[in-house]
């Protein structure tokens, strides 16, 4: 059993054995993470009319950085760090900060790179570029009107799998509503499957989407590193983006 120092508010953490070789962390625990007190629920409806208590957490991704911050977390909203849960499912708002242009690019197609939302890794790795899946997403100035597409995207042995086309895509308009989505992504026998639905300006969201598992042998209840909200890509964030997430357990 080894102790590591990692960044942030969690000073020391012990890590549980792993197999004979020891995985590689993931790269978010080079962005220092900050974690607030939680600043209260907000009130929703739900599909019979009663009001139901919706607590939302606040991811922030500052400029220069590729991890975000989180404030406003709870227990298990949003899931994060060292996890042995099989999928993710959460209500995730966008707004106006996701429509970014970056002027400086590490490479010349850095504008479309995918960059990531809450996702787990997978086949005994913690590391979610060689082996996980999560959604993606991207600012395209290229279209008209501008538009963020949001994909189901793995990696499969480092391989990067995204889709031919985006699961839905999203407009100024569209971030400047704060409307929120159900985000489910799981590992499933040989495939990830992934799910979006809600309502956005009174238009309905409904998608799914499956993509290969590297490690069908592999258990999915394996300890796993649950990742938040990212940019890159290998660019960083050109300015600063927030998102706001609803995390509830997962169940099949």
């Amino acid at each position: 059993m080894g102790i590591r120092r990692l960044p942030g508010p969690l000073t020391w953490l012990v890590l549980l054995p792993l197999a004979a070789c020891a995985p590689q962390l993931p790269h978010e625990l080079s962005d220092e993470a900050s974690v607030e007190q939680h600043t209260g629920p907000l009130i929703s409806e739900g599909a019979s009319g009663a009001a139901l208590t919706e607590s939302w957490a606040q991811y922030t991704i500052n400029v220069g950085a590729h991890s975000a911050s989180v404030s406003g977390a709870t227990p298990g909203n949003p899931v994060s760090l060292f996890t042995w849960v099989t999928g993710r499912d959460y209500r995730f708002r966008f707004n106006s900060s996701a429509s970014y242009v970056i002027t400086r690019p590490t490479e010349p197609s850095d504008q479309f790179d995918w960059n990531k939302l809450p996702g787990i890794s997978d086949c005994g790795t913690l590391d979610l570029s060689v082996n996980g899946a999560m959604f993606g997403w991207r600012w395209r100035l290229d279209t008209t009107p501008q538009v963020l597409e949001v994909t189901a995207y793995a990696n499969n042995n480092s391989k990067h799998l995204t889709l031919a086309a985006p699961l839905f895509t999203l407009d100024a308009a569209d971030l400047a509503s704060d409307a929120p989505l159900r985000y489910r992504v799981w590992l499933d026998g040989s495939r990830y499957q992934f799910q979006v639905a809600g309502t956005v300006r009174g238009r309905s969201v409904s998608a799914t989407a499956v993509l290969p598992r590297s490690c069908p042998a592999t258990s999915a209840s394996g300890l796993k590193w649950a990742s938040g909200f990212y940019f890159g890509g290998t660019s960083t964030a050109p300015s600063k983006m927030t998102g706001n997430v609803s995390e509830i357990a997962f169940k099949p």
